[in-house]
């Protein structure tokens, strides 16, 4: 039997790959749309943040960095060490700037992104 923290774990997990998933879809095919997936994801990891009031490493960027949500702010940040620059998004912020090709995670599906 399940508890309501490992499902919610899993469901936190699933929405981390779907948003992944939608990244690489786009990357490959992106004439396919895909704003309806990275919103619901988007949302997922902010309901999961919110409601176990924890921050949510979202992914690891490539070449370096993270993606967060930091839930007593309510924003997303990406944290870009290399150059020592973070930058704080609202989700819609985040979602445009996912759409144009920014904060790519460092892998996909085992898999760069890239490729």
């Amino acid at each position: 039997m399940f508890s309501l923290e490992s499902s919610t774990n899993e469901l936190l997990s699933l929405a981390k790959a779907q948003l992944i998933r939608a990244l690489h879809q786009h990357k490959t095919k992106p004439y396919l749309p895909i704003w309806g997936e990275l919103y619901t994801s988007l949302r997922d990891i902010v309901r999961h943040g919110q409601q176990w009031k924890e921050d949510v490493l979202v992914y690891p960027m490539r070449p370096t960095g993270t993606l967060w949500y930091l839930y007593k702010d309510n924003h997303f940040l990406a944290d870009l060490p290399d150059p020592g620059i973070t930058i704080s998004m609202t989700r819609e912020q985040l979602l445009e700037a996912l759409l144009k090709g920014s904060f790519p995670p460092l892998h996909s599906e085992d898999r760069s992104i890239e490729g």
